[in-house]
């Protein structure tokens, strides 16, 4: 697998929609069948999305014999992910409300009672694709080598590192129905101290790096 589409991947096993959807999946009566809704929906969207993505940014090389494509897709990433970090750093983005502890957030209150198939949208709704999945697909198709089982294979290797989180919370609860739950508690606490400092982080390092690699792939010449 790509070297970059892997550590991307591991970036997105903390996000914080869905850490609250399993937030709200397991302070229900029966969380067993609304995590596998909600996990088999949610893979089989985006790796559905990431499939095609990945073979129409291969083809689109493909036909037109340039590497300029990838490395451009790159830079534009780069600079969006680079200034959103220096938004938010500055204090321009726009500020979530804090909530009491006790108080249930928006997507809480959205899956209260939840049924199956409501879970099974909001495992579609929590993972659409936005910035890193699109650098990471960007990725996988640059490293396919013109194969595209390949890029099938790396896209499904990244969705199920993306879905890890549900789908260890769906183990642990059928041994341990506490733990689940106890563990995320923790999780979300200590992202939502640090929520800005790991925001601009994150987003500084994504975009430092998409940059960097998109300008040496442009001026390294081609044979």
């Amino acid at each position: 697998m790509s070297n970059e589409a892997l550590l991307l991947a591991l970036s997105t096993v903390v996000r914080p929609t869905t850490l609250a959807a399993l937030f709200a999946i397991l302070a229900t009566r029966g969380p067993q069948r609304l995590l596998l809704a909600y996990v088999t929906a949610g893979v089989a969207f985006t790796l559905a999305v990431g499939t095609l993505v990945v073979l129409l940014l291969a083809g689109l090389v493909s036909a037109t014999s340039s590497s300029v494509a990838r490395p451009i897709l790159d830079l534009v990433l780069g600079g969006a992910a680079l200034g959103y970090a220096g938004a938010v750093w500055a204090g321009w983005a726009p500020r979530r409300r804090e909530r009491p502890p006790d108080s249930p957030g928006w997507l809480q209150r959205r899956l209260a009672s939840l049924t199956p198939r409501g879970a099974a949208v909001a495992g579609v709704l929590t993972h659409l694709p936005g910035l890193v999945y699109l650098a990471a697909l960007n990725a996988i198709a640059g490293s396919t080598g013109g194969h595209p089982a390949d890029g099938v294979l790396q896209v499904a290797v990244y969705v199920a590192i993306w879905f890890s989180l549900p789908l260890v919370a769906l183990l642990l609860y059928a041994r341990r129905p506490g733990l689940p739950q106890e563990l995320l508690e923790l999780l979300g606490g200590w992202s939502r101290r640090h929520r800005r400092v790991i925001t601009v982080l994150f987003l500084g390092v994504l975009g430092g790096y998409l940059t960097v690699s998109g300008v040496a792939d442009l001026t390294v010449p081609t044979a």
